[in-house]
C-alpha cells in the first residue's frame, strides 16, 4: 500500500551557524487514553536537548523507554528504522514523503502500543526514518499523540505536562492560535513591521523564513544583515541554499524578541502548506527557550508563555 504521508522534514544542519531542524509529518492518529483528572496533567519525564528541544521518555510495545523528540512542527510520530526488529513492528506500507528540501518514499510500520506520560495510543502508523537520520535519538513524538490537548514546556524545569484542553474556560484566555492543516500551532504575528504568519515548531532549532517574508523584509528593513549561500541539508538527501536574515524585533503577541535570526529559503514545506504567497515563518526553539515557560492548547487554540525578567524587561520596553 502507498499513501502520502505529507510531511515536512528539516533534519539537518548549518554548522557555521549552528543551525539545524528536525522533522515533522501528517497522518491519521488514533484514541487517547487520559486520567481521571486530566486537567492536572502529567510529566513525560522530558528534558532539553543539546539544540534545546523538548524530548520525552516513551514506551513502545511495552518495551523502552525510548527518546523521543517532542515536536509541535509534526503532525505524526516518526520512528528510527534499527528499532524495528525489537519491537516486531511490521512495515504496513509506504510513504510518499514531502520534506523540507525534496520528496522521498518512506516505509510505514505499526506499533501497537504507545505510551508516554498519561497518553497511550493503540495501532499507531509511523513513518520509518534511517538511523543516520536520527543518530542521537530514537523518534519523534507528533501531533497525532497529543492532538486536541494542551502542552506545557516549562524551559527552566526542562519538564513537558500534556494537560486536557481549557477549551471552555477560553473566555478568559482569548483564542491567538489557529490549527493549520489539523495540528500545526499558527499565530499572526510581526517581524519588524511586516505581518506573518508564524508556526510554532519545538522541533526546529533555528526560524526558517519563507521567500515572500525575505522581500518583505529587505522592502521594510533594508539594511539587515544577510549572509547569502546558506545550505540546509535535508533527510531525504536534498539540500537547498539559503540566507541568513538577522531580524527586527519578532512579535508573536504572547511575547517579543529583538536579536533573532532565521534562514530564508524556498522550503517545499511553504508549498506543502500552501504559504508561499504570503510572508510565513517557522519559529524554532532558538526563540521559544528563551521563555520560562510557554504552553500550546490545540482545543482551545491559545499559545500563552511566562517571560523571564529581561525578556519582560525587553517587551514593557517596547509597549512603552
Amino acid at each position: 500500500m502507498t499513501s502520502d504521508f505529507t510531511r515536512r522534514m528539516m533534519l539537518g544542519a548549518l554548522p557555521a551557524f549552528g543551525l539545524a531542524g528536525v522533522a515533522s509529518a501528517e497522518t491519521t492518529g488514533s484514541r487517547i487514553v487520559t486520567p481521571a483528572e486530566p486537567e492536572v496533567g502529567d510529566m513525560l519525564d522530558a528534558w532539553v536537548d543539546m539544540y534545546g528541544r523538548p524530548t520525552a521518555n516513551v514506551m513502545l510495545n511495552g518495551k523502552g523507554p525510548f527518546k523521543f523528540m517532542v515536536d509541535t512542527g509534526s503532525s505524526a510520530t516518526v520512528i528510527a528504522e534499527r528499532h524495528l526488529t525489537t519491537l516486531a513492528a511490521p512495515e504496513v506500507g509506504v510513504a510518499t514523503v514531502a520534506g523540507t528540501t525534496g520528496m522521498a518514499q518512506a516505509p510505514v510500520a505499526l506499533i501497537n502500543k504507545v505510551q508516554t506520560g498519561v497518553v497511550t495510543k493503540s495501532d499507531l502508523r509511523v513513518a520509518v526514518l534511517k538511523d543516520q537520520n536520527l543518530p542521537d535519538l530514537d523518534g519523534i513524538l507528533g501531533g497525532d499523540v497529543f492532538a486536541g490537548y494542551r502542552l506545557n514546556f516549562n524551559i527552566r524545569e526542562k519538564t513537558v505536562r500534556v494537560e486536557s484542553t481549557r477549551r471552555l474556560a477560553r473566555a478568559t484566555s482569548p483564542v491567538n492560535m489557529r490549527v493549520r492543516n489539523g495540528l500545526l500551532a499558527e499565530i499572526d504575528g510581526k517581524v519588524g513591521s511586516v505581518n506573518a504568519k508564524l508556526m510554532l515548531d519545538t522541533g526546529a532549532q533555528t526560524c526558517i523564513a519563507n521567500r515572500a517574508l525575505s522581500a518583505a523584509l529587505f522592502k521594510k528593513h533594508p539594511k539587515l544583515m544577510r549572509i547569502d549561500n546558506v545550505q540546509i541539508y535535508g533527510v531525504t538527501g536534498h539540500s537547498i541554499v539559503g540566507e541568513y536574515i538577522n531580524l527586527p524585533r519578532v512579535n508573536l503577541r504572547a511575547f517579543s524578541v529583538d536579536d533573532a535570526g532565521c534562514v530564508a529559503a524556498d522550503a517545499p514545506v511553504f508549498d506543502l502548506w500552501k504559504l508561499n504567497e504570503e510572508p510565513a515563518m517557522i519559529v524554532g526553539v532558538t526563540v521559544l527557550s528563551r521563555l520560562n515557560s510557554f504552553s500550546i492548547d490545540y482545543g482551545a487554540r491559545v499559545f500563552d508563555a511566562a517571560l523571564p525578567s529581561d525578556l519582560m524587561a525587553q517587551n514593557m520596553a517596547a509597549q512603552g
